[in-house]
């Protein structure tokens, strides 16, 4: 009994580490834009294009996270405003580029 109670733990322990991670946005450093030209307002309501680099263990899921990608997923011919978010946990993540436009 005591045994199947450690074994279980130490399931139970491993998931939690394994799905651990964290997860932020920042703002593109080589891509500068004017905030006061952008109405933060109209950002919901504009279309959003995302493109993301993804790995699994050292195996990559998905290779390009361009703004050329993101616009052209979404067909944004007129970029207003970029962001970046990523994700990272012990097993693999991601790391996305996010834009928004008409």
């Amino acid at each position: 009994m005591l045994k199947k109670i450690i074994n279980g733990s130490a399931i139970a322990l491993t998931s939690l580490v394994l799905l651990t991670g964290c997860t932020y946005k920042t703002s593109p450093d080589v891509n500068t834009v004017d905030l006061n030209k952008v109405n933060m307002n109209e950002v919901a309501t504009m279309k959003k294009g995302e493109a993301c680099h993804s790995w699994f263990l050292v195996f990559p899921t998905g290779t390009d996270k361009t703004i050329k990608e993101a616009a052209e997923e979404a067909k944004i011919n007129h970029i207003k405003y970029v962001e970046h978010s990523s994700h990272f946990y012990l097993i693999g993540g991601s790391d996305c580029t996010i834009i928004y436009g008409e």
